[in-house]
């Protein structure tokens, strides 16, 4: 099969989170508060699918986000792209049925979003101390929420594969 049903179920979940985000994101606005969480989106993909459904599932995930976030169109499709063929290249190193590792995944390919925003601003902001301030701020409530909102996450997509009686076990193994 040319696409796992998987990649649809992951997609979708992916689309809630950036829709939840965006809202939270709206509702701190008045605080100059912004919550860049799009680690947890590329976790599940590069660590359960097979490279064609993990390139698709990940090619519109990023495709949506450049839709939907302020940003210079392509930046966050190829920047997942390539992020995700980082991980799905070390996935034979990381235990995907526990929290922990796709957690520590998260949050490093959150700081890694957060690093491609940071440089696609532009060099010329880098000599302004309100910018920084700006990324540290943001870098610091994205990963304190990331906390708490990458096992929910990573549990909503376990239980959509039980609800959806698909296999949670990952695929495509090189058998030691």
């Amino acid at each position: 099969m040319l696409l796992d049903p998987r990649a649809i179920l992951l997609f979708g979940a992916n689309v809630l989170l950036l829709y939840l985000t965006l809202l939270v994101n709206s509702a701190l606005a008045g605080w100059s508060i912004y919550l860049l969480l799009l680690g947890p989106m590329l976790v599940f993909p590069a660590l359960y699918l097979r490279h064609q459904s993990y390139f698709i599932c990940t090619l519109l995930t990023g495709l949506w986000v450049d839709a939907a976030l302020p940003s210079a169109f392509g930046l966050f499709t190829i920047g997942f792209l390539f992020a995700g063929a980082f991980v799905f290249q070390m996935r034979i190193r990381f235990r995907a049925e526990h929290n922990y590792h796709p957690i520590m995944l998260a949050h490093s390919l959150n700081f890694f979003c957060i690093l491609l925003v940071t440089v696609a601003m532009g060099f010329s902001h880098f000599s302004s101390a309100g910018f920084w301030l700006q990324v540290v701020a943001t870098s610091l409530a994205s990963h304190i929420v990331l906390l708490v909102v990458a096992p929910w996450f990573f549990n909503f997509e376990r239980m959509l594969f039980a609800l959806f009686n698909m296999d949670p076990e990952p695929e495509d193994f090189p058998i030691l």
